[in-house]
């Protein structure tokens, strides 16, 4: 479910590198020790692997957001706000953990991968097993991660056999040089295409191991104020290692999570099928846990559901990337639950076309409502048209019309 666009041109990283004790260019790293992961097979190493945590804030400078990489993003389809705030994102987040279903399941036939065109930002739906449609998804994130110098891990839910240590891969855990970024993305790309999915869904393990590990992190976390983003992508109900499932496996997945309630991290599950049944237990995890948790259906669903409350936001790809990454934002997260308030329509609307400045910003839509519709309409004149999955046409990412036909009709109030 992505846009293959090829790795471009390493940008510099948010933290500058420095020298480490051995006079190798890097960035000093905090490590955690995790087993790799273990189900599926009597036969898996046993042996540490490290997450790698930049410790930036304390040994390095942080570099300000580069034109370069903001330029990078946007070649990508990302407008310049969100280009700035998803660099930044990379400092408050500097550690993503994926947690890659590839489970039997994944062989079902209704996932859909988006394919480019001929004409730029055009792309075509094309039907394909749920894996493909995964797959897609952790390649194109793998690229992301090298491209922004983001320490990104991916762990298999099962032992794919593609080879020694396949079931876990990262990008970025131990330098952020171009050749060995290029090298580990040559090498992500090379464990997804050979998997075929196969097994059970383990999910509980796989948490209580990751949060041993962000246990280990959590002083340096915080003391930097960082979190660590943890992506859930799958689409069955958690399972034991032998396949069964059940009301009390399910209670020891939430009880995994619970696990995680109180530590600096981010939890995005995302899920790769919109059967019913899956959908209402992860959508249900949040009135049961005190947990960070944001549920993602597969872009065409959620799309669907952003444009049920907010139907003048073009929901494009690019944005679902950013959140799925795990980009943090209540005003995004608020948009597949509810109509936005003006306040918060404003809020999202500087995020999307603004780059953070202080000397710019939105007028007040509860102020003055064609004021702000006409700045809102004058930068989106710079703004490149986005692929729209409702419309399936190529159009601006806020439909004006529709904006102010729900908005600008408000009564407001005005004193004197």
């Amino acid at each position: 479910m992505a846009f293959q666009y090829p790795i471009p041109p390493p940008m510099i990283p948010v933290a500058v590198p420095v020298q480490n004790n051995n006079g190798n260019s890097g960035m000093p790293y905090a490590t955690a020790h995790a087993n790799r992961p273990s189900l599926a097979t009597a036969n898996v190493s046993q042996k540490a692997s490290n997450y790698r945590l930049p410790s930036s804030r304390r040994n390095g400078t942080l570099a300000p957001v580069t034109e370069r990489q903001i330029q990078e993003l946007v070649d990508q389809g990302y407008t310049r706000g969100h280009a700035v705030s998803l660099a930044r994102t990379i400092q408050n987040f500097p550690l993503r953990i994926w947690v890659v279903d590839n489970s039997g399941s994944m062989q079902s036939t209704d996932g859909h991968r988006f394919v480019e065109t001929s004409r730029k930002w055009e792309v075509k739906v094309v039907e394909c097993s749920r894996w493909n449609e995964l797959r897609d998804c952790v390649i194109y994130h793998a690229q992301m991660a090298a491209a922004l110098g983001a320490p990104t891990t991916f762990r298999m839910l099962n032992d794919p056999a593609c080879g020694p240590n396949s079931q876990q891969f990262g990008i970025g855990e131990g330098s952020l040089d171009e050749r060995v970024l290029q090298e580990e993305v040559d090498r992500a790309i090379a464990i997804m295409k050979s998997t075929q999915p196969g097994g059970v869904t383990p999910l509980v393990q796989h948490i209580e191991e990751i949060r041993q590990s962000v246990k280990e992190l959590e002083p340096m976390l915080r003391e930097d104020g960082c979190r660590v983003a943890i992506i859930l992508a799958t689409d069955g109900l958690p399972t034991d290692d032998r396949g069964y499932g059940g009301p009390a496996i399910q209670q020891q997945f939430v009880e995994a999570l619970r696990g995680l309630e109180g530590l600096p991290v981010w939890v995005v599950v995302r899920l790769c099928t919109d059967e019913e049944e899956v959908a209402n237990f992860y959508n249900g995890l949040d009135g049961q846990l005190e947990l960070s948790l944001e549920v993602l259906d597969d872009f065409l669903e959620e799309s669907k559901e952003v444009h049920e409350h907010n139907p003048w936001l073009n929901y494009a790809l690019p944005l679902h990337r950013l959140r799925e990454m795990g980009y943090h934002d209540r005003v995004f997260d608020l948009l597949d639950e509810r109509r936005l308030t003006t306040e918060e329509l404003r809020e999202f609307c500087s995020v999307l076309l603004l780059d953070g400045g202080a000397s710019v910003e939105l007028p007040d839509p509860s102020a003055d409502w064609g004021k702000f519709s006409k700045a809102v309409k004058n930068h989106m004149i710079n703004q490149q048209n986005q692929w729209n999955p409702i419309s399936k046409k190529v159009t601006p990412w806020i439909d004006v019309k529709t904006m102010d036909r729900i908005y600008g009709s408000s009564k407001r109030w005005t004193f004197w």
